[in-house]
């Protein structure tokens, strides 16, 4: 299948060839129909990827204390396979989009093949022709809502956790600073919830935009932002402040200081510098909260992956609760993200959406969609790696999961010995496999274990995936005959482990 992809190290992004994703418990195969480039997020992840080794190491100082960290723990030859594995590796672009499912894993009650959904996060709702999405990280379009609307969902549970945040009442005055594609959103929710929205952007076709779109007061930075918001307010200042623009300086903050009333909430979702300025932040005795991403449970792998729900008695709103409560505003018509797509960009000519978003091409832009062949054949499981062929002669290996042991560890042993040639990888992800594949050497990515487990040109299977997947695989190779290394533990449980010696 077709996927946007950007090597770590040269910062290069193409429309590559990788594995389809196959099916499994816990989430739903989509078919893409529409994906939204970010302007924001994705931009800053290309442009960070595009940058010398300095420019990374000065733009992420985090990452370079993790590595030193590293150092200190394994060594320098442990710490610079990582290092080399990590810059090396091809990167999925994309975290909103929308489709038709075309299969539904076990667990995942509620769904039905071809039901149009809206999918979210980093890594799964990918600018790919096929995703699978774990089942908390989708939500059912309501009919009505065309597809190029719901793909916004993401983007739009982000402004929409942000308006949590700030907890905002009926006929309150809020200021969104920073109008871009989250701010403008945020101020058709605020429109929604009742409340007066001035909104404070440095461009002032965004500031145009907004106006168009029944604002009620739109500022430039440049104008007097303080006068005008006092005096709508009768000289109390704003009730709550969103800050959803991106700065490299604390400007956003110390504005929002100085706008709002005394108790006000003052809300971050931006990437904006957190230095808050003491004297009008403790005069008025702000609260200033941080909006994480799209809602609670974002960040947290048992409810993201492992479909682990909140109970709504303690947690009302939470990542997939905000999800279908923008939909539900698309479907009332009370928040159209329609109106804000300045582009449409064809899934082969993804460069050219990037290109916009980076800057290369000089035009005006907002809500940037990709569309997806509506026809698209099935995709193959198996995807040979350019100049590379099995030597036939050799010992023949396999690799099922590539992670960070593998891939810095196993395979490279394996690539030192004679007479070894790897023959094709699999992981969970197609785009890890079809990685490992290029770095590594093998011929082949694919998509299934099955399609390393039943080729008769393989002779060896390395077994490096999760540890609850162990034993059913160890127990398959062996029935197909096939000579196998499995990482530790071989079993979890007796059961499994009895399994693996009946094989």
């Amino acid at each position: 299948m077709k996927q946007v992809v950007q090597n770590y190290r040269t910062g290069e992004l193409k429309l590559d060839d990788v594995p389809a994703p196959a099916s499994r418990p816990g989430g739903l195969l989509v078919r893409t129909v529409a994906s939204v480039v970010s302007a924001g997020t994705e931009k800053t992840k290309v442009d960070l990827a595009r940058k010398s080794l300095v420019g990374k190491a000065m733009a992420r100082p985090d990452q370079v204390r993790k590595v030193l960290d590293t150092l200190k723990r394994e060594g320098l030859v442990s710490t610079y396979n990582k290092v080399r594995n990590k810059l090396d590796s091809l990167s999925p672009l994309g975290y909103s989009a929308a489709g038709r499912v075309v299969a539904v894993g076990e667990g995942c009650e509620g769904f039905t093949v071809g039901d149009a959904v809206a999918c979210a996060g980093a890594g799964y709702a990918n600018h790919a022709e096929l995703l699978w999405v774990p089942s908390n990280l989708c939500a059912r379009i309501p009919d009505g809502v065309a597809f190029e609307e719901a793909a916004f969902s993401t983007i739009g549970a982000i402004a929409l956790q942000g308006v949590r945040q700030a907890e905002v009442q009926f006929g309150e005055t809020v200021v969104v600073i920073g109008l871009g594609l989250i701010g403008q959103l945020a101020v058709q929710l605020l429109r929604a919830s009742g409340c007066r929205v001035i909104g404070v952007d440095i461009d002032s076709w965004k500031v145009e935009l907004a106006q168009q779109h029944g604002i009620d007061l739109a500022l430039l930075r440049g104008a007097d932002v303080v006068g005008q918001t006092y005096q709508l307010t009768d000289g109390r200042g704003a009730d709550a402040i969103i800050i959803t623009a991106a700065a490299p300086d604390n400007d956003p903050v110390v504005l929002a200081g100085e706008l709002a009333r005394d108790r006000a909430h003052v809300v971050i979702v931006g990437a904006v510098p957190l230095d808050v300025p003491r004297s009008p932040y403790y005069e008025k005795e702000l609260d200033v909260r941080l909006s994480r991403s799209y809602g609670p449970g974002r960040y947290d792998r048992r409810y993201e992956e492992k479909g682990l729900d909140y109970p709504i008695g303690y947690v009302r709103w939470t990542e997939n609760r905000n999800l279908h409560a923008f939909l539900r505003a698309l479907e009332t018509k009370q928040v159209s993200a329609a109106k804000l797509i300045t582009h449409r960009v064809p899934l082969l000519e993804a460069e050219r959406a990037y290109d916009l978003v980076a800057g290369t091409i000089q035009e005006r832009f907002l809500g940037v969609v990709l569309k997806y062949p509506e026809a698209a054949p099935p995709p193959p499981r198996v995807i040979a790696t350019p100049g590379v062929r099995a030597d036939r002669s050799a010992a023949t290996v396999g690799f099922i999961g590539a992670g960070s042991f593998a891939g810095s560890m196993l395979i490279p042993i394996l690539k030192s010995l004679p007479g070894v040639t790897l023959t094709k990888v699999c992981t969970a992800s197609g785009l890890t496999a079809r990685d490992a594949a290029i770095r590594h050497g093998f011929a082949a990515s694919v998509s299934e274990p099955e399609d390393i487990l039943s080729d008769d040109a393989t002779d060896v299977v390395f077994i490096a995936t999760r540890h609850d997947t162990h034993a059913a695989l160890a127990a398959q190779a062996l029935r197909r005959g096939k000579a196998e290394f499995v990482e530790k533990p071989l079993a979890l449980d007796r059961d499994h482990l009895d399994a693996v010696l009946a094989a």
